[in-house]
Formats: structure tokens, sequence, C-alpha cells
């Protein structure tokens, strides 16, 4: 089937990840995930400094992110990003436990 992919598909807010390949060894799915999300952890990074640089206020960018309205600084929003994430991982990890 060949190496492990992975692939967005959709737009807006379907788009979602595709797995292509063979993902049956666990720590090669594990190692593709995490460059993975390395690159888009980047892309984000980059985006919200051309936010800045284009005159958004840190609120706006946390809107934007859908991650708190009320965001005022970068620290608030990296600690509302990084509860969503946590929720979302307690979630699927809730059932593996």
């Amino acid at each position: 089937m060949g190496a492990n992919r992975l692939r967005l598909a959709g737009r807006g807010r379907r788009l979602r990840i595709r797995t292509h390949g063979d993902w049956n060894d666990p720590d090669a799915g594990l190692a593709e995930c995490c460059r993975a999300s390395v690159a888009l952890d980047k892309a984000l990074a980059e985006s919200i400094r051309r936010a800045r640089d284009a005159g958004r206020s840190w609120s706006e960018i946390s809107q934007a992110l859908g991650a708190a309205e009320n965001a005022q600084s970068w620290p608030e929003v990296r600690e509302a990003m990084a509860h969503s994430r946590q929720v979302l991982w307690d979630r699927v990890f809730a059932s593996n436990t």
C-alpha cells in the first residue's frame, strides 16, 4: 500500500485529515502524526504572526481561532488553545483509561 501519508480533505469547518498507506505499525503512525502536527503548528504560528503584522488584536486572533473571546495577550491565547486541545484529548482518552 505504500508509505504512510496524511492528506487534508474538505474546506472550512469540514476540514479533515485522511490517512493513506499502511498504518498497521503504530510507531510509524505516531511519528508521521507528530511530524504533521509540528508542520501544522508552524503554519499556525506563521498565520498568527501575519495577523499581528496586519494589526489584529490578540482578542480578534483568539476569536478567529475559536479559543477565547476575551483573551488580551499571547499567553492568554496560548492557554485557551492548550485548554481546548486538552479537552479534546481528554474526550478521546476517557474511554481508554
